[in-house]
């Protein structure tokens, strides 16, 4: 009996170690297997981490457009009127008739007996000088086509002669120019293919003299096109040196009207 006993206390000796044996090794391989998981986990991409969670911001390169400088404008001079006008089709060159009526905005009653040859020549005289408003546009991108091309119609200006807009006497594009406005950015002409992607940082109104046959009220119409463009479309008006217009300088350009007018009146005297 007492021998019994014995193999019997060995044998719950043995098996409680295999038993502690196994557990221990168990508990060890868990272990090794938490540690490989953790470590594969913790080298995942970013890219795989919870969208919801905000993580570093991340730099774009992007291609700057070359900022805009005024003083790379094209310039508007007299010269460069007429050496354009020689290069482009006369308003005789149309067929039109010259005996036809115009319905015009500017129709003085002094100028109903005006012979229509006498006006044809007019238009022939080369341009000694010019009135510019430039129009710089606030915001970085520019006038966009599409918004540019509405507010200008509004005003009555129609695409033609050297890819520019310009002013007739009617808001249908008929009878003599009264001003013109150009692109801001060289060679100053407009697409008008382009023009739904077209965006401009600026515009040139100008009036020529001799031009119009009333200059004054052609300027004055010039100039409230001018302002309905800056003020519709976030622009500021500036002079052809590029300073901004005051109403000190809109008086300045009419009194070069005024001299100019004289200097035209004595001339015919002699």
């Amino acid at each position: 009996m007492e021998l019994r006993y014995w193999l019997i206390v060995i044998g719950v000796i043995v098996i409680v170690g295999i038993l502690f044996d196994g557990w221990r090794r168990m508990r060890g391989g868990s272990g090794k297997l938490k540690f490989k998981l953790d470590h594969s986990f913790s080298n995942l991409p970013d890219d795989d981490s919870d969208p919801d969670l905000l993580g570093p911001s991340r730099v774009i390169d992007r291609k700057r457009e070359p900022e805009f400088n005024e003083a790379d404008m094209p310039t508007v001079s007299a010269s460069e009127l007429n050496r354009k006008r020689n290069l482009e089709p006369k308003q005789g060159d149309l067929g039109l008739d010259a005996d036809e009526p115009v319905p015009t905005l500017l129709t003085p009653v002094e100028d109903e007996d005006e012979p229509h040859n006498a006006k044809s020549s007019k238009e022939q005289l080369p341009v000694e000088e010019v009135l510019v408003i430039n129009v710089i546009a606030r915001d970085a991108e520019g006038f966009k086509g599409p918004a540019l091309l509405q507010n200008i119609l509004e005003s009555g200006l129609r695409f033609g002669e050297m890819d520019i807009f310009h002013r007739h006497e009617s808001m249908a594009g008929n009878g003599e120019v009264l001003f013109s406005m150009a692109n801001g950015v060289k060679p100053g002409t407009f697409d008008l293919d382009d023009f739904e992607l077209f965006y401009t940082p600026a515009v040139s109104f100008f009036l020529g003299l001799p031009g119009p046959r009333h200059p004054k009220q052609a300027f004055d119409v010039m100039i409230a096109a001018a302002r309905k463009l800056a003020h519709e479309l976030n622009g500021e008006l500036k002079d052809d040196q590029r300073s901004v217009m005051t109403a000190q300088t809109i008086e300045h350009y009419r009194q070069r009207i005024v001299e100019f007018e004289r200097k035209k009146q004595l001339a015919g005297k002699r």
